[in-house]
């Protein structure tokens, strides 16, 4: 098996798992010094340009998901691979992400949950002989329950 389609795996793996875990410091390690996070499908924003210090407060943030009440899973299923002129790998992945929202630190009462469904594009880049992930792009194509309303809720945690 190819050392480089193995290791970019392991990349893509490494990224959902430090947003479930939130694990910040996994999250920068698998960042492009220079990275694009495009959210707009997820009523969100457009980043270009972004450091691994910012992408991972972005994501961090409670808008996001930084909460210590929300838990999610980002499940990678099977992906389209190519490789570009560039010397880049562009992938889509189908995922499917699980988001559960808690009514306390507790984690005891569930307030709300929201699954998404779709496409999350990455682009990869060997740099310094290690390939990094310097583009993000989910691509919702339905979701289930309240998924918006999960991820933004109406009332602020203490």
């Amino acid at each position: 098996m190819d050392l480089d389609y193995l290791e970019i795996r392991n990349v893509a793996f490494e990224w959902a798992q430090s947003y479930d875990t939130k694990d910040w410091e996994l999250l920068r390690k698998c960042l492009a010094p220079s990275t694009r996070l495009d959210f707009r499908s997820l009523q969100g924003e457009l980043h270009e340009d972004l450091s691994p210090d910012a992408y991972a407060e972005i994501l961090s943030s409670a808008k996001y998901l930084g909460s210590k009440r929300l838990k999610t899973q980002h499940l990678l299923g099977v992906s389209k691979w190519e490789r570009l002129d560039d010397g880049s790998v562009k992938v889509a992945h189908q995922i499917r992400v699980a988001h559960q929202r808690y009514a306390d630190d507790a984690l005891s009462t569930v307030a709300n949950k929201g699954h998404a469904h779709g496409v999350t594009t990455h682009w990869f880049r060997k740099i310094d002989g290690h390939w990094k992930l310097e583009g993000v792009a989910p691509k919702l194509e339905f979701f289930e329950y309240d998924l918006f309303g999960t991820l933004n809720p109406e009332q602020e945690e203490p």
